[in-house]
């Protein structure tokens, strides 16, 4: 039997890592809390068990991903073997609490020009004021931020006031990605179902029922830590079985949880409801995740030891055969 390369390198098989795929850092644009302390969030982001991969959040644009790597660059994140841009965005329908419903965009760091080509897609994106379009760039949303509040004279005040009223349609969404190859080919799509500010706040207004199955069958990944969920997602709840979540969603969902963490405080994920990931601590391994949601991803206290038996016990069956 042929053995891979891959095998020889990690002779141990796919290792199970803590990732934090939603996390916000010093700087983050809307509801900042961390009041510039790099050294308090480093001295978290340490702490065990430590994340290996951290998706670095921010909203509309990639300003803190690029303090976090050029810190990364320096020498700080000693644990984190890789960081990834996630972009926040809002959608312009909202749920029942009259918040926008959150979608996220995990864009791959693998290509030396990714930062580029991010800032180019996303100023793509346009949202109208007053008979005025306005780009998904920091120089559109600090305009747009002076249109809606004329009175902003502060360049940094201007641009968080454009992201808060800064919204993005979801047929503007899949129309980049059929028409931009580089977003199809290194962007994943994640949104919440949460009620507050996720798909679940549309679920008390039945005309919104088109609209709630849409953003989900978009996504390719679900944020969310219920364990319910998570069963309906993998087709495993009563009387929505595999059959019915590929008609209606596309595919199977993986389930990933982050902290959301706005302040040093909140890095370490409520319940303490980890998500751990098997693979390699490269994006291509979350791409893995979502053509194998239920084997690659467990959200938990601890490691899914009783996945590591099963696996154990499936490699023990797999050697036994070969001798045989």
């Amino acid at each position: 039997m042929a053995v891979s390369s891959d095998s020889n390198l990690y002779e141990s098989g796919s290792q199970w890592r803590r990732w934090d795929p939603h996390i916000h850092a010093p700087g983050t644009l809307l509801n900042d809390e961390f009041k510039g302390d790099w050294d308090g969030f480093l001295k978290k982001i340490n702490e065990e068990p430590a994340a290996e991969v951290l998706g670095i959040t921010d909203y509309f644009c990639i300003e803190t991903y690029r303090e976090a790597k050029r810190r990364k660059d320096g020498g700080a994140f000693q644990c984190v073997k890789l960081l990834f841009p996630n972009v926040e965005m809002r959608l312009d329908i909202q749920t029942n609490q009259g918040r926008g419903i959150n979608i996220h965009l995990l864009f791959s760091p693998a290509e030396p020009n990714h930062e580029s080509e991010i800032l180019r897609v996303l100023g793509r994106l346009e949202w109208e004021y007053r008979g005025r379009p306005y780009p998904c760039t920091l120089e559109g949303l600090a305009n747009l931020g002076r249109a809606f509040s004329p009175a902003q004279s502060d360049e940094v005040a201007a641009v968080k006031e454009g992201a808060n009223q800064f919204k993005t349609k979801l047929q503007d969404l899949k129309k980049l990605f059929r028409n931009d190859e580089w977003m199809r080919r290194n962007c994943l799509v994640a949104v919440s179902v949460k009620s507050g500010d996720g798909t679940s706040g549309l679920q008390g207004d039945a005309s919104f029922t088109t609209a709630r199955t849409e953003i989900e069958r978009f996504a390719h990944i679900i944020f969310s830590s219920n364990p319910s969920q998570r069963e309906f997602w993998l087709g495993q709840k009563i009387g929505y079985d595999r059959k019915f979540i590929e008609e209606t969603y596309r595919f199977l969902k993986p389930c990933l949880h982050g902290s959301d963490a706005h302040k040093n405080e909140r890095i370490t994920p409520d319940l303490e409801r980890y998500c751990w990931i098997r693979g390699d601590p490269t994006f291509e391994t979350l791409r893995q995740v979502v053509l194998e949601p239920e084997d690659r991803v467990w959200v938990g206290d601890s490691l899914p030891i009783h996945k590591l038996c099963q696996r154990f016990r499936f490699r023990a069956s797999l050697r036994a055969t070969a001798l045989g």
